[in-house]
């Protein structure tokens, strides 16, 4: 008898413990999310093509890859690592470009400031979609050059 206590005790550990697991959710922002050229306003030069591969998205850890095509056809490729609250380096080709500011007010959404090496600087809400499909990136851009507005919209793949 006291065999299959221990045996049904263990049993139901084990069940409790793979169920904890299961009920951990999963970033709803990882995957890999490509340019909709067609529903975004961009300011010229606006990219030919671009993916963006996100690692993690919350306020732990912040981590993405941008794989593009710009306007010229030349390809690039920006990451950025770091977490929310922390101003973190945003690389472009292997060069720091920007110092950004990631804040997450809830699950689906994030604020950034940026100042970039050249002295412009951005501010951005970023949105995920209630469904995960799209993610879209309101930005206000500041430089030498003036000032504008863009609306980039990225589809899950």
């Amino acid at each position: 008898m006291k065999r299959f206590l221990v045996l049904i005790l263990l049993l139901a550990c084990t069940l409790a413990f793979s169920q904890a697991k299961k009920t951990t959710a999963a970033d709803p922002w990882a995957g890999t999310f490509k340019l909709d050229t067609a529903k975004s306003k961009m300011h010229p030069p606006a990219p030919k093509e671009e993916t963006v591969t996100v690692d993690a998205a919350s306020k732990d850890s912040v981590k993405y890859t941008i794989n593009g095509t710009g306007d010229d056809g030349s390809p690039y490729s920006v990451t950025f690592d770091g977490k929310a609250g922390t101003a973190s380096p945003q690389m472009a080709n292997g060069k720091e470009v920007a110092q950004i500011t990631y804040q997450m007010p809830n699950s689906h959404e994030f604020t950034s400031t940026s100042k970039a090496a050249d002295g412009s600087s951005s501010t951005a809400k970023i949105t995920l979609s209630k469904d995960g499909k799209t993610i879209t990136v309101q930005e206000h851009n500041k430089s030498s050059a003036g000032e504008f507005d863009q609306t980039a919209v990225y589809v899950r793949q």
